[in-house]
């Protein structure tokens, strides 16, 4: 068993259990501290994420969603170099990763047993590519990654086009709502209990976007004025809808990921490298629907200007220090924490949005609003209650 450095060995002599009562408080208080900072950049890269990809649809005219999407996913393979930062040797990178990845695969398929190998020689390469290539395992991570990977892709383009059609603020806060879902489908597919409280948040939550998109008092927003936005308003009835069917999915994602890609045993090292098989996949063959979008005169393709490529590398940037960040404040605090935290996006943006935009919030926006907060304390009362105590 690993020890930490930075934890002296306990002897007969210094042990001492007032000594061990006293650091364990002072160890939860040093670690949520530092899941609040890294809180406000999780908070932040998000801002700067949604921000930029409005700026670049209406501001810079680049009226592409899917391409700003495909290369905002794609960039997520440089988490995988990440990895060896913190694991240069190959073989126990791979040891690791593949042994949660044999106890994920054990709880979908509870008839396999994982087969444990240990590598002698980190720098073995031959043999773990042998190992590799007649493992299960690797082939259920890598059917798993791409198939998450066009889930993801999906709710993306659904918030790429709705960052185009609505201001970002109603957009946040609609897409806010995604954990009301994730409570749906998880009584679904995860057999989660029925109760009427979480029920009556999800109807709150709903009702809080009606309000938001039926009784908007906003000045009407600039929609771009060539054929896409003809052909987007033939199809959807406003971008809400649009950022409301992307919560749906996203929720239905978080759910899915639960069950078939959430290992028992939670791991940074396997969710980041997970990340990276997204993006790899991504890069590799979720190009496809460009010349299709483009052939069908849905997303005519046109490369971007060197400023505005620059723009959209921004966003993708952004999003992976919001994935990344978002992740380890879950490791230094706790999920419902990290929820919470997710929460001040929405007053955040809105005071942003009013800043850039100059439009004032409409009242529509702050009911709606207000009545998805009050939803999710609803929702994570319980919760809520423990994370107090502790």
């Amino acid at each position: 068993m690993e020890t930490s450095p930075l934890r002296m060995p306990l002897t007969r002599e210094s042990y001492s259990p007032r000594e061990d009562c006293e650091s364990e408080p002072f160890a939860r208080k040093k670690n949520n501290t530092l899941g609040l900072r890294i809180l406000l950049i999780c908070i932040s890269s998000f801002v700067v994420q949604t921000e930029l990809a409005q700026f670049v649809q209406k501001e810079k005219q680049y009226h592409k969603p899917y391409f700003i999407l495909w290369v905002a996913h794609s960039i997520w393979i440089i988490v995988l170099p990440l990895q060896f930062a913190f694991r240069p040797h190959l073989g126990e990178y791979v040891q690791e990763f593949l042994g949660i990845g044999g106890e994920l695969f054990n709880t979908v398929k509870p008839s396999y047993h994982p087969v444990h190998v240990d590598f002698e020689d980190a720098d073995d390469t031959p043999s773990i590519i042998n190992y590799l290539r007649h493992d299960p395992v690797v082939s259920y991570l890598f059917k798993i990654s791409a198939f998450y990977a066009s889930c993801v892709c999906l709710v993306g383009y659904s918030w790429y086009i709705a960052v185009n059609l609505t201001t970002t603020a109603k957009l946040t806060t609609i897409y806010n709502t995604s954990c009301f879902w994730t409570y749906v489908f998880s009584i679904i597919l995860l057999g989660e209990l029925v109760k009427m409280v979480k029920i009556g948040a999800v109807c709150l939550s709903i009702a809080g976007v009606i309000i938001m998109s039926f009784f908007n008092d906003d000045q009407k927003i600039s929609q771009p004025d060539d054929d896409i936005a003809i052909f987007y308003d033939s199809i959807f009835t406003s971008g809400d809808l649009i950022a409301f069917s992307g919560a749906v999915l996203y929720g239905l994602c978080e759910v899915l990921y639960k069950k078939y890609v959430s290992p028992p045993r939670p791991s940074i090292l396997f969710s980041n490298t997970i990340t990276g098989l997204i993006g790899t996949f991504t890069l590799l063959f979720l190009w496809i629907p460009i010349p299709i979008l483009h052939w069908i005169g849905v997303e005519e393709f046109e490369l971007p200007d060197l400023l505005t490529f620059g723009y959209i590398i921004l966003i993708a940037l952004a999003g992976v220090v919001f994935n990344a960040s978002f992740m380890l404040v879950i490791a230094f605090t706790s999920p419902i924490f990290a929820a919470i935290g997710i929460m001040l996006t929405i007053p955040l943006v809105a005071v942003v949005d009013v800043l850039v935009t100059g439009n004032p919030l409409g009242t529509s926006v702050l009911v709606g609003s207000l009545c998805i907060f009050l939803a999710f304390l609803l929702l994570s009362w319980d919760k809520i209650n423990i994370e107090l105590r502790n």
